[in-house]
Parts: structure tokens; C-alpha cells; sequence
């Protein structure tokens, strides 16, 4: 009888039950002992010591000691345990500054996978033709000027300007007209560059120029100039042969955007986003 009953006890659910949950507590302590051991466990390694030499070799232009290399390695460990620590009462959470430099650490290393392999002739010579547009050399100018300034001729400026050209400009053009900070002759400058240094209104001007005699005054945030247009590239689209190389550069910055916007593509799609009202 006391068989049949000892039985039908070891057959019952519930004793399964509790079986099966102190199975899992005991588990559980175990683990979570193990992992808060993980936790306190600061294990500095080879590789944490050479790096952590490479840098003090850098900034400081020789090799550490070994006093130099004890500090370090206590810096070392004395940041992990604060981090740990803020990380255990929860410091990092909802910190603008940490998310946004943990992201970034991530974008670097979802960026840093290598280059991608260049793609042999005819496909590059494909991406180059439907990529014309990225490689066009603007149209430049060599002009000279000669320069009439606001504050030494105040309200004559222009019609000194005009009494020269009308006098007309001989080979000594460069003794003409006042000093210019700038050079008085540019080669092979396209329009934005003109822009840079003069101004968008002169730069337009001057491109606009047909011949290669002397303008009217032109007006800058300088003063005003006579300018000679001597020479004219216009714009143009070079040969595959000729811009090769940076064919090649462009194609990989392009190959490697595309990667990186592949990858983090990827890891976003394993999270699920919930945008509350």
C-alpha cells in the first residue's frame, strides 16, 4: 500500500512542478552569480597593454616605463569600474552624449569593413559613362586687369578708367593703374574661383567677355578694373583615359556608401519600431 502511494506521489504534477522550479531557482542563482562574477571581473589583456603603450608612445614621443605603464593600467582599470558602476545605477541611460558617441562607434565600425574590389574594365567604363556629369571640367579663362582704387581717386575712379582705355593701353599695362594686393594676371581660373576672389558680379562679367581687347570698368569689392580676356578653355567633358583615376576613387567612395547604408539597412531591420501616439 505504502508502495502504491509512494507511487501515485512521484507520478503527481505538482511535485513535477516543484521540482521543476527549484530546478530552475537553482539555475538561475547560479547563472546570476556567475554572470555578477563576470561583472566584477576586470581582466586586462596583452593586447590592452600594447595599446594602451602605442597611445602614451604617441602623445608623448618615446616609450613608457614601467611606472608610466603601472599609471596607465591604473587609469585603466579606474575607468572600467567607474563606467561599470555608472552603468549599474543606471547613469547612462537617457544621456544624449553617450548614445550619440555609442552610435557613432557603431557607424565607425559598420564603416570600417574594408574597400570594396574595383570592377573589371567594362563595367567601370559603363559607370563612368552613365557619370559623366561628376567629371566635368568647368570653363576657364586667363585674363589680366588693371586696377583703379576707391580711395585713391575717390570720385575721378571712373573717369580715370575710361580716359585710359580711350587713350588706349599699350605693352607697359602692368606700370598702369594703381597696386592690387592680388596678382594682376590669372591662368586657368574657372568662374567659382573668380567668384572667390573678386565676387560674384565681376566673375560673371568677365566670363561674359567676347575678344580679347580691354574691357570697360568692371566693378569688384576692390575697386574697378580694365580686364583682357587672353585665353579661353571651354567646358568639357575629359576621356575614360584621362580621368581614370578618379573614376576609380569615385566609384569606390560610391561602393562604399552604398555598403554602409547596406549594412545598418540590415541591423535596423531587426528591430521592431513602434511609434506611440
Amino acid at each position: 500500500m505504502k508502495s502504491d502511494s509512494l507511487k501515485s506521489f512521484w507520478r503527481e504534477p505538482l511535485f513535477h512542478f516543484v521540482i521543476l522550479g527549484a530546478a530552475l531557482f537553482i539555475g538561475d542563482a547560479v547563472w546570476q552569480k556567475s554572470r555578477d562574477k563576470a561583472d566584477y571581473t576586470i581582466r586586462v589583456s596583452p593586447d590592452e597593454i600594447q595599446r594602451q603603450a602605442t597611445i602614451f608612445a604617441a602623445e608623448n614621443r618615446r616609450e613608457p616605463s614601467d611606472d608610466d605603464l603601472q599609471g596607465l593600467l591604473f587609469a585603466h582599470v579606474e575607468e572600467q569600474v567607474l563606467m561599470r558602476e555608472a552603468q549599474r545605477i543606471g547613469l547612462d541611460e537617457d544621456d544624449t552624449i553617450i548614445r550619440r558617441r555609442l552610435a557613432q562607434k557603431m557607424r565607425f565600425m559598420i564603416n570600417d569593413v574594408g574597400d570594396a574590389a574595383l570592377p573589371d574594365e567594362a563595367a567601370l567604363k559603363t559607370w563612368f559613362e552613365e557619370n559623366k556629369q561628376e567629371f566635368v571640367q568647368a570653363e576657364t579663362r586667363n585674363f589680366d586687369h588693371i586696377f583703379f582704387s576707391p580711395q585713391n581717386r575717390e570720385a575721378t575712379i571712373e573717369s580715370d578708367a575710361r580716359a585710359l582705355l580711350k587713350a588706349g593701353i599699350d605693352s607697359d599695362w602692368e606700370s598702369l593703374g594703381d597696386a592690387f594686393i592680388m596678382k594682376r594676371s590669372y591662368a586657368d581660373v574657372s568662374q567659382a574661383e573668380v567668384i572667390k576672389d573678386f565676387g560674384r558680379d565681376f566673375a560673371a562679367r568677365v566670363f561674359a567677355l567676347e575678344g580679347h581687347g580691354w574691357s570697360a570698368p568692371i566693378g569688384s569689392a576692390f575697386g574697378l578694373h580694365l580686364v583682357r580676356v587672353t585665353k579661353t578653355t571651354p567646358r568639357d567633358i575629359p576621356s575614360f583615359e584621362i580621368v581614370r583615376g578618379n573614376v576609380e576613387t569615385l566609384w569606390l567612395d560610391e561602393a562604399a556608401r552604398h555598403g554602409n547604408a547596406q549594412r545598418l539597412e540590415t541591423l535596423i531591420e531587426k528591430y521592431n519600431v513602434v511609434i506611440d501616439e
